[in-house]
């Protein structure tokens, strides 16, 4: 069973204990916040910052057998395997809060997605490190076509001249730095591409966690 979306949007936007205000910590529902932290797979500490919240704000306790009724029905639905696999594939932390027969297959699952972000992660650092290279040697061209135009300018003192021909040196030093990377950051990419193609294909093949169904590697 997946968690419901508007669920897993209150859970991040304001799920958080400390933002809790008197009037919540008056009039909470303790077995509704219990369900909501279970279904976000919050650690077990997290009742502990809403106790704190609400003693400091409303002279409130959480009713506990109230919010672990709920956290346990949260818990249910949150330790999932179909679950597991998304929440490490967008990143999200585990907080060793799956207990039981099932907690093997859902850390397995966890991990499988957390090794796609990883690797999505990867990609895109490439990618990122490479366009910058890029970026940049087109800003060091513009310093040197500028730099060149002031050496010739009839205007430029010649002091000046001095100082621009030690930019230009250092300018294009730097570019041929700058070039001579393009090599490694390209290889870097196929390996990152390579690596993930690899793991989409695995996937595919084995599917996204124990005991699903396989499908296609443009599901990922």
């Amino acid at each position: 069973m997946r968690i419901p979306a508007f669920l897993l949007a209150f859970s991040v936007l304001g799920g958080c204990a400390g933002g809790m205000s008197k009037d919540e910590c008056l009039y909470a529902d303790w077995r509704a916040i219990g369900y909501e932290d279970g279904a976000r797979g919050a650690s077990a500490s997290a009742v502990s910052s809403h106790r704190q919240a609400c003693a400091k704000k409303a002279g409130i306790t959480p009713d506990m057998n109230a919010y672990l009724a709920g956290r346990d029905a949260g818990l249910r639905e949150y330790c999932q395997v179909s679950n597991a696999f998304s929440i490490g594939a967008r990143g999200g932390r585990y907080y060793g809060v799956c207990t039981g027969p099932e907690e093997g297959a859902f850390v397995t699952a966890y991990q499988q997605g957390n090794q796609l972000f990883a690797l999505e992660n990867d990609l895109a650092h490439a990618e990122h490190a490479f366009a910058a290279a890029e970026k940049r040697l087109q800003e060091i061209n513009h310093n040197i076509d500028h730099a060149e135009a002031a050496l010739i300018s009839p205007a430029t003192p010649h002091l000046e001249r001095v100082d621009i021909l030690a930019d230009l040196k250092n300018l294009n030093e730097e570019k041929q730095r700058v070039k001579r990377s393009f090599g490694p950051l390209r290889r870097d990419i196929d390996v990152a591409y390579e690596e993930l193609a690899d793991y989409r294909a695995f996937l595919a093949a084995n599917g996204p966690y124990p005991g699903a169904h396989s499908v296609t590697s443009a599901s990922y």
